[in-house]
């Protein structure tokens, strides 16, 4: 599949529970590290980018500034499923033909990898050799699928 036929959606609206602070505003060669994604995204032709960001999150400003839509998740507490469902919607929007699903908090996945998860037939995901995870490329037909998702599990029992 061609990167312009895909809409790229960085789930970046995530509380950081876990985190002391907010581990998407923490610095990362200067630059915040829920952004590196987008900095990777933009370089690459896809037709259309989201990121799906808290609201009221200085993150959204970074994104909009490499040429991102900002989708903002009122509450993020729902968990991750909202924030999917938010993307799925945005790109309902588009012409596109597969929606690829990746996550803010993961800054060193390459261009390379992005580029061979869009170029999947059919629902294509990245794997450490044990389970499927986002980088995620889900064709058209999948997205009903991932709007009747719930919780914080995201698409993984899609994958």
């Amino acid at each position: 599949m061609l990167a312009a036929d895909i809409a790229v959606a960085v789930l970046a609206a995530g509380r950081s529970t876990r985190f002391v602070s907010d581990k998407l505003m923490v610095s990362l060669d200067g630059f915040p590290l829920g952004a590196h994604a987008g900095k990777i995204i933009a370089q690459i032709g896809f037709g259309w980018r989201f990121a799906i960001c808290r609201e009221g999150t200085p993150l959204a400003s970074y994104f909009e500034a490499l040429g991102f839509n900002v989708v903002a998740n009122a509450a993020p507490e729902a968990g991750q499923a909202l924030s999917l469902h938010l993307a799925v919607q945005a790109a309902e929007q588009t012409d596109a033909k597969a929606l690829l699903v990746t996550l803010a908090d993961m800054p060193f996945v390459t261009q390379r990898h992005l580029a061979a998860v869009a170029a999947g037939d059919g629902l294509t995901a990245s794997s450490d050799g044990h389970s499927a995870s986002p980088p995620a490329l889900f064709p058209r037909s999948y997205w009903p699928l991932l709007l009747a998702t719930r919780g914080d599990k995201g698409a993984r029992d899609l994958l």
